[in-house]
């Protein structure tokens, strides 16, 4: 059952428990589509909040791409290398540029992260990409 929150102008909010499942994990499974309708599935890092999901990536992934094409994705909790611990969510992909909202969730993201980030972070600054950085936004559908 949804939860219900009081917005700052008094209105009510339902927020989606759909991503409950998803607290504490480290890593979720993100299923994309090519333009054939084959399936593509990328481990990535996450942060839940407000019953939404923020993936942190680059404007220059296939990823990116395919939900340009097709918002529609899927996603489940996984291993590390990308194995699901559950079933697939159907979800709806919104990717975010704004450069207040992109640093806002990409701190939080590799906040959640710690050392591991941090090294990620290191060694990415050595990269010749001139891609720029997105947040990917997961809503239940």
């Amino acid at each position: 059952m949804p939860q219900r929150s009081l917005s700052s102008r008094g209105d009510i909010v339902v927020e989606s428990v759909a991503f409950s499942g998803f607290t504490g994990e480290k890593v979720i499974s993100l299923e994309t589509y090519r333009k054939n309708g084959e399936a593509v599935r990328t481990p990535v890092w996450f942060l839940e909040e407000s019953g939404m999901l923020y993936v942190h990536t680059d404007d220059s992934t296939g990823k990116v791409k395919r939900i340009r094409r097709n918002p529609k994705v899927r996603v489940a909790p996984s291993h590390f290398r990308g194995k699901p611990k559950s079933e697939y969510m159907d979800a709806q992909a919104e990717l975010e540029t704004s450069a207040e909202f992109v640093e806002k969730y990409y701190s939080k993201i590799y906040k959640k992260y710690g050392l591991v980030a941090t090294l990620t972070k290191f060694v990415q600054r050595f990269s010749r990409s001139k891609a720029n950085d997105i947040i990917i936004v997961l809503r239940p559908s």
